[in-house]
């Protein structure tokens, strides 16, 4: 954490030369609010695990465990941990190692303070920025479900109609039989109530489905992905239905994943009011189709998911640009040009996976289309054992 005084919340400082420690902790006290000490690398190690400091500075030649093995640990736990090596110049066996742990840094012993208050200071404004980075891409991450939130409530809007006609009539039924015949017989009485009880479990699952979109970041869990996909699409299915969208699906009812479901809702809802968005404005299409498919690559490594329309696809001068962030084509400035932008944010930085975008022209029951494609890889991420 960057204080507001220039300052992190915490280093960890690994050396085993007392002298050395000594001299160097006094330094390293006025740059973090809290300083952690260790002799070797199972020391600092153990720290990490308990502190999780913003900044570790540890010498590469160490007794018990060395530099490199805790900082190879240290990784495992977080990839991006700020790592700087304190080195000798007779330490050169292991550079081949530091280098493929792509550290933060290196410093020569002897320790200058001038080199090691230059790159602690550098380090600081690098965790600054990307804390920065950080803030404004949840900013936008949330302004984008802002913006999907009035075309959503109207989906909600849309799919109660019909469950709550169905439950005003079977509460009408039973006043109009207390009034014509004074009584209600019980076999009617359990039917209405049936009705109503099944029109309620079918609100509370459209509600429940809609508060997981609005949601912030889920734990990681198991999902199915055909369940997934069909929640998706029964998030939109409303806004398909009266646009007269018509979706076709070939997924893969055994592809199971291990990972987080919610940030992947939001980029599948996305590219699916941006296919209902092409068709909407595509008046001279008789039937509007959106495809989505799933796989597994040939390795068995990774999930693919392809959605695809029949549009007439995006502009080749616009197709590099859909996913840079406040691009839009929508007219009367009805796009934020957020959702793709986060959409592409969504996959490839938060899920670990790849999104492209192109055009296609593809045949479907002997009529030929044209559209927008776009395929997600994602990792077969699977459930870590306890």
């Amino acid at each position: 954490m960057i204080l507001k005084e220039g300052k992190v919340e915490k280093i960890l400082y690994i050396e085993d030369e007392k002298t050395v420690q000594e001299e160097l902790s006094e330094v390293l006290e006025n740059y973090c609010a809290q300083l952690l000490v260790a002799d070797d690398g199972f020391q600092g190690l153990k720290l990490y695990k308990e502190h999780l400091p913003d900044i570790v500075i540890t010498d590469i030649k160490m007794p018990q465990m060395d530099g490199i093995e805790m900082s190879k640990k240290i990784r495992e736990i977080c990839e991006e941990a700020a790592i700087i090596f304190t080195t000798a110049f007779s330490d050169i066996e292991y550079f081949q190692e530091a280098i493929e742990l792509q550290v933060d840094g290196y410093i020569l012993k002897p320790i200058t303070l001038d080199s090691l208050e230059r790159k602690i200071n550098s380090i600081i404004q690098n965790l600054a920025l990307k804390r920065e980075l950080f803030d404004k891409e949840q900013m936008l991450l949330q302004t984008s479900k802002l913006a999907s939130m009035g075309e959503m409530i109207g989906n909600i809007a849309h799919q109660w109609k019909q469950p709550l006609s169905v439950i005003s009539m079977s509460t009408n039924n039973i006043k109009v039989s207390l009034e014509l015949e004074g009584e209600v017989k019980e076999e009617k009485i359990l039917e209405c109530t049936k009705q109503v009880s099944e029109q309620i479990r079918f609100l509370a699952r459209t509600i429940d489905d809609f508060r997981g979109f609005f949601q912030p970041h889920k734990k990681q869990e198991a999902y199915n992905l055909k369940k997934f996909l069909d929640k998706c699409i029964s998030l939109v299915s409303a806004s398909f239905d009266s646009n007269m969208i018509k979706t076709i699906r070939d997924i893969d009812t055994k592809i199971n994943s291990y990972g987080d479901p919610n940030q992947l809702l939001q980029a599948i809802i996305n590219i699916l009011n941006n296919a209902k968005d092409a068709l909407k404005s595509a008046s001279d299409i008789q039937e509007k189709l959106v495809f989505i498919v799933t796989a597994l690559e040939d390795d068995h490594e990774n999930i693919v998911i392809t959605i695809k329309d029949n549009a007439g696809g995006i502009p080749n001068n616009i197709l590099p640009k859909i996913f840079e962030p406040y691009f839009t084509t929508k007219e009367n400035n009805t796009g934020t040009g957020l959702g793709l932008y986060i959409t592409h944010t969504i996959i490839t930085q938060n899920l670990q996976g790849t999104i492209t975008a192109q055009n296609e022209v593809y045949e479907h029951e002997g009529v030929e289309y044209k559209g927008s494609k776009f395929i997600i890889t994602l990792p077969l991420a699977k459930q870590r054992e306890a």
